[in-house]
């Protein structure tokens, strides 16, 4: 879906994947500056590369990883590139990362993105993208594109509405905190104590304040905390054919924040990120649709352990086989922590153990979870026990 106003139109995905942006760079006539997150995508890398052999100034800055650590999330993408002739750098090192997700052509429209160019990820998830044509935005972003490209220390022009971390906390609050009526809110995340506290004191307010994200064990203590002041939240599960990637405030049909920061300290302080406030009827109507088919479709949250409809007393049966459960683990170098798979009962908590850290995560009903396990590279090779229900299983790291 794309909707169109004066120099501002908008892009909804899932729908028509990287074909804007490829469109975007294959009509490019001098430059194209890329800034991504995580970009695997070989087709519009190749656009990339085409460009590039037919005179445009191409410039790609990739995230780094983590303060600089490294990100093999984009190894690929990145020898690929330069391999090719491609003007590419990781990014600089000074912001824990660089998440921003944008890419600006012919120093004339910039396109503010709330997705990655993960090709694999277009057909289920739910993101967003401004093609603004502003000239005071577009100058805004290529400023401080530059200075992000020669590590050079900036302070980001605002343009028109944009919305640049580090130090977008305050823009977020006071967007929250100035709705009167409803404020309609997609996030991936919801790990800022602050931001929750503003959507609660809202919903307190009398606002109707509607949040709708993928389901996380990550996020059930704020949920719960949000339900309890009247937030109405809805979940998908992580299974679902809809992820919840985008980052969305939506306030009294009137104004609305679109970029990449996620609710969390790290978003909003420590890393690059960009995001615009809109008010452009047209755009707002698109989103509100967009985002009542979805809370329409997602389940209401319920805390985790808790029901609202009595138990039947059980049948008897025969005595069920004791419940097992298999584990494995890998190193993500992207994220400086370990990937624990696990596979047993569906639908339970399963809990992850090794090197005195503990991490959580719901199975999916297949009985698979991925846990994240905030134990150091060093620990390679050490036991990890996971819990799965009542099961039981170990592995090494």
């Amino acid at each position: 879906m794309n909707v169109a106003y004066s120099d501002l139109s908008l892009i909804t995905e899932p729908g028509p994947g990287d074909r804007p942006f490829l469109q975007a760079v294959r009509s490019a006539q001098s430059s194209a500056d890329l800034v991504m997150y995580e970009l695997s995508d070989p087709t519009f890398e190749q656009a990339l590369v085409s460009a590039q052999k037919r005179g445009v100034r191409v410039q790609v800055l990739l995230n780094g990883g983590y303060y600089g650590g490294g990100s093999s999330a984009n190894e690929a993408a990145y020898s690929y590139l330069k391999a090719n002739g491609v003007s590419v750098r990781w990014s600089p090192s000074r912001f824990a990362l660089t998440h921003q997700k944008t890419l600006v052509v012919d120093d004339k429209t910039a396109y503010i993105m709330t997705l990655n160019l993960v090709d694999e990820d277009y057909s289920t998830s739910r993101d967003f993208a401004v093609a603004d044509a502003n000239s005071q935005d577009v100058s805004a972003i290529e400023a401080t594109f530059t200075a992000d490209w020669n590590n050079r220390s900036i302070r980001p022009s605002h343009g028109v509405d944009l919305v640049w971390s580090p130090g977008a906390l305050d823009s977020q609050l006071s967007l929250i905190n100035s709705a009167r009526y409803t404020l309609d809110i997609y996030n991936e995340e919801m790990d800022d104590s602050a931001v929750t506290s503003a959507l609660g004191a809202a919903a307190r307010r009398g606002v109707d304040v509607k949040v709708v994200m993928t389901a996380s064990s990550d996020w059930d203590s704020a949920f719960k905390s949000l339900t309890g002041a009247g937030v109405h939240v809805r979940t998908y599960k992580q299974d679902a054919s809809l992820y919840i990637h985008a980052k969305m405030i939506l306030v009294d049909g009137r104004r609305v924040f679109l970029g990449s920061q996620n609710f969390s300290a790290g978003s909003l302080d420590d890393n690059r990120e960009l995001g615009i406030i809109l008010s452009t009827a047209a755009i707002i109507r698109s989103l509100e649709r967009t985002f009542a088919g979805d809370y329409a479709h997602a389940t209401p949250f319920r805390t985790p352990g808790r029901s609202t409809m009595p138990k039947p007393k059980p049948k008897p049966s025969p005595p069920a086989p004791h419940p097992t459960c298999s584990v494995s683990a890998n190193w993500d170098g992207s994220y400086h922590d370990w990937n624990v798979y696990v596979q047993g009962p569906a639908d339970v908590d399963a809990t992850a153990t090794a090197d005195g850290h503990s991490h959580s995560y719901y199975t999916n009903s297949s009985g698979y979870a991925d846990i994240y396990l905030d134990a150091p590279e060093s620990a390679a090779g050490d036991p990890v026990t996971v819990t799965a229900g009542s099961a039981t299983c170990t592995g090494t790291l």
